[in-house]
Parts: C-alpha cells; structure tokens; sequence
C-alpha cells in the first residue's frame, strides 16, 4: 500500500514538471502507479493521456475492471462453446474482445467447450469428452492478445471421484507463467488428491507418491481427516500467492482453504461470522475480501437483513475487519424474508470499494458504492445468463501461450 502511494507522489510530483521529463521516464514513473491512479493522471495535461492511451504503453501500464464476459445460451452459437456477451461499466468504452472466443475454434472438441475460471486477463476452459485416460483437455487463453495454449488432462488416479474441479492461478507481476490446480475427493467427505499443471514445465505434478506426508504436513489434514468437503460454487480467488477456494465443514460451517502453487500446502481461513450466510469471497485492493448476507429472525421469520463487507487486513493472524455494512431496506427500499434470494453478490471491484450485484427478479446489474452508499443499475443481463466473470484486460504478449492468434 506504501509502494502505491509513493509511486502516486511521484507521479503527481513529476506532473509539476512533466515538460523536463522525456516520454520514457513519465512511462516508467506510471508503471509504478496503482491502476486506479492512472485513470485520474489521463486528466494532467493532453500529454499524459496520449502516452497513458498509447497501445504500445497500455502494456507496460496497470489496468482495471472494463468490465464483465457472460454467456447467454438464448443468444450465442453453440459451437462457439462460450456464448458469450460483454458489457462495459458505466463510463468506458467497450474494450476491442472477442466476447465469442472465436479464436478458440481450432481447439478439437470446441463443441464441449466449458468455461471454468479467470485469472489476472487469463480465462481457463475445458475443452472435449469427459471420458478418457486424462480426463478432459484445457485451454486457457488470453481474450485481449486472442492468444492461447492446450493443456492436456491431469489423469490424476481417484477413480471415479465424486468431486473434481481445476482452477486457474496467475499473477502477471510475479511470473508469466500459470498454474492449474487440479483438485479431486473421492466419495463424500472422503480422500483428496491434488495435482498442479506448471506452464514452465508444461507436465502435471504427481503428487500420488507424496499424499501421505503433505497430508499430514502441509495443513491438509484438517481438511482430509477432519470431514471437509470440496465445495466449488463460490469459485475461487488468488490472494498472496495462494489459490482460496470454499470448502464445507461438517456438520455446519464453511471455511477457506488456502493452497499453495505447488499443492503441497493448505491452510485454512475461518469465515468472519458465523451468523451470516457467504454470498461472495474475492480479493480487492491486494486483500481478501468476504460478503455475508446478514440473517436475523424475526417472529419466527428468517430475515435476509442486509449484507456485511468483511477484509482480511492481516493476512497472517487471519484477522477480519468489518469494512461496511448494509441493510436490504436501504438497497431496494424493501425488507422480507425472501431478499437473499432476490439478489445475488456477483463480485467486487478489484480496485474501488465497489460491490455488483444482480437483482434477480429482473436481472439487473447494479453496482453500489460503499464510500458513497450509493446503488446504481447499469445493464440487463437477460434471463439466460451464465459464467458472469470480470475482465481486467492483460496486453503483454505472451511466449508461455503459444497456439497465438
């Protein structure tokens, strides 16, 4: 947080003096500026937004939410696999994506395209049968540079288990590769086996011959021994170097596990409050974030009240803080037992104290404000749609996606 503000002093120092700086040093002080800063330096002077639009300094320059991919089965061709629409916030331009992935057609099996994930500009889709030695194939692909790469299936050895899912991991200011973690349980509450997918390797782990020590020795014990189960709807966030995911705690209690890159680590985050429902974990401004939907009885009646915004400020005692709160009544005017059902968290704004939300009735997107407590509909999203995921565009061109354009 430091490093941001500094680098934000700096640029608004060199503002002061923009006419003696060549267009190199401006581009290097910007890099080191938050994303949400650039947006506000465009407004300096008519020089500093040419270099900030410029397409070959846009790469080297942070970016922030343009806006949201979805898919919409009434709307899209089914061997497009993803169907897919996009809307821009409120404000911007749409960016120049192929909403479709049409860029994806060569990949064998395009008709069983699945979406599975994002990550950091990244998108992870499985692709072919289910059946088969490996499991079903990867891609992941980068929808601003239509770059992509297949990855072939984990062939991990639970047969047949009754949870599986794969998660994508990618953080372009550490390394340009990714990772997928492969994460299957076999039978409820039952064995766990991990298996990572490292694109500097271009192999699956095998993990089979370690199970017994890192169960016992990288915090998975809590999870394998202590009836937890895989539970994959909340998806997943990176954080700190470490892929969240949701899992269910028998009999009654969520928590989040933490895993490291290499699968060999789990650690588990208990939630902020336990008289709250999850409705949506994410990360925000480089911090975990969770929001609860608030449950009060009243006259026998379940009340979804409101929703609570909770932040992980320190990460290693696991503390959260309360960041906002607010009630159904002050976001819809309304109050009953059904609100939790009436709208959904869909995610957060990764650099602003902003939440969306969709509005189930009508499928609404709406966006609200925590700093300003303001709720704002932007789009209709259409009563078919599916695979809502936020897009922070990443422009570098990649070696480590290798089937290109």
């Amino acid at each position: 947080m430091e490093d941001g503000l500094d680098a934000e002093r700096r640029g608004a120092a060199a503002a002061t003096a923009e006419d003696g700086l060549p267009d190199d040093a401006l581009v290097e002080i910007l890099a080191r500026v938050p994303s949400r800063s650039i947006h506000r330096f465009k407004c300096v002077s008519k020089r500093w937004r040419d270099l900030i639009a410029d397409p070959l300094h846009r790469k080297r320059l942070p970016q922030t939410l343009e806006g949201f991919f979805f898919s919409d089965e009434a709307g899209g061709d089914a061997d497009a696999g993803f169907c897919g629409c996009f809307v821009s916030l409120p404000g911007r331009s749409a960016p120049l994506v192929d909403p479709s992935f049409s860029f994806l057609t060569k990949l064998p099996g395009i008709e069983n395209i699945k979406f599975l994930g994002y990550c950091n500009g990244l998108f992870l889709f499985q692709h072919g049968q289910n059946s088969g030695v490996g499991g079903p194939d990867y891609a992941v692909c980068n929808p601003a540079t239509k770059q992509w790469v297949a990855v072939p299936g984990a062939g991990c050895a639970l047969d047949p288990p009754s949870k599986v899912d794969t998660y994508l991991a990618f953080d372009p200011a550490v390394s340009p590769h990714f990772r997928l973690v492969h994460i299957s349980q076999k039978d409820f509450l039952g064995e766990v086996e991990v298996c990572v997918y490292s694109s500097e390797t271009r192999v699956w782990s095998d993990m089979a011959s370690q199970q017994s020590r890192w169960r016992d020795e990288g915090g998975w014990k809590r999870w394998v021994n202590g009836g937890a189960i895989l539970n994959p709807m909340w998806g997943s966030t990176f954080v700190n170097g470490m892929l969240h995911l949701v899992v269910y705690h028998v009999p009654d209690e969520y928590l989040i596990a933490a895993v490291d890159m290499e699968g060999k680590t789990c650690r588990i985050i208990t939630l902020p409050d336990r008289n709250s429902f999850l409705s949506f974990f994410g990360q925000s401004q480089g911090h975990l974030h969770c929001v609860g939907s608030i449950v009060e009885l009243e006259r026998g009646c379940v009340k979804w009240a409101g929703l609570s915004i909770w932040v992980l400020e320190d990460y290693d005692t696991g503390e959260w803080i309360l960041k906002h709160k607010v009630s159904f009544l002050e976001l819809f005017g309304q109050m009953n037992c059904m609100d939790r059902f009436n709208s959904t968290v869909l995610t957060i704004h990764p650099d602003r104290n902003l939440i969306f939300i969709l509005q189930n009735s009508n499928k609404q997107l709406l966006s609200y404000d925590m700093d300003s407590k303001e709720l704002h509909a932007s789009h209709t999203l259409g009563h078919n749609f599916e695979d809502f995921a936020p897009y922070v565009p990443n422009f570098l061109e990649s070696l480590v996606l290798t089937n290109g354009h």
